[in-house]
């Protein structure tokens, strides 16, 4: 059962970083092995607490899943949670929380906290998942930070 967690200081603003693992929507455009997702029963409380439910598509590896998380992301703490509403998996608890770092050299600078803890119901897919867990997480940040790059540089 792989249980990561991963910090990075990144050249970004906090809000930004915030607002774009917040939507969802837009993944499949920069995370290659997601090929569509759907989001649903969206809401926001007015104080910054925004919640819905995201259905993806997912190819990894030979492997096509799909599966839907309940994501809840909160602006003024600048978490975001997100647990398994169904899928292919035991249990899925992800969470990230963007702190605002003093700037460098007059650049914003955030630290990203990423904690993943995921098992698989299959058998065979669990055991693809230990031996890739950390290149998964890799891929998923390296996508995220080359799509900060894209859009805040």
């Amino acid at each position: 059962m792989p249980r990561l967690s991963e910090q990075l200081l990144i050249p970004h603003d906090a809000d930004n970083l915030y607002e774009l693992v917040r939507d969802i929507r837009g993944y499949p455009g920069f995370i290659r092995w997601i090929r569509k997702m759907n989001v649903s029963d969206e809401t926001e409380d007015g104080q910054g607490a925004y919640t819905c439910t995201g259905e993806a598509d997912v190819h990894f590896k030979g492997f096509d899943e799909t599966f839907s998380t309940s994501v809840k992301a909160i602006k003024a703490d600048r978490t975001i949670e997100v647990r398994l509403a169904r899928g292919p998996f035991r249990h899925l608890k992800n969470r990230w929380q963007f702190d605002p770092q003093p700037a460098h050299l007059g650049q914003a600078r955030t630290r990203v906290h990423f904690f993943i803890d995921y098992e698989f119901k299959n058998p065979i897919l669990g055991m693809l998942a230990r031996s890739n867990s950390r290149l998964a997480v890799d891929k998923i940040m390296g996508a995220f930070r080359a799509e900060a790059d894209r859009r805040f540089n």
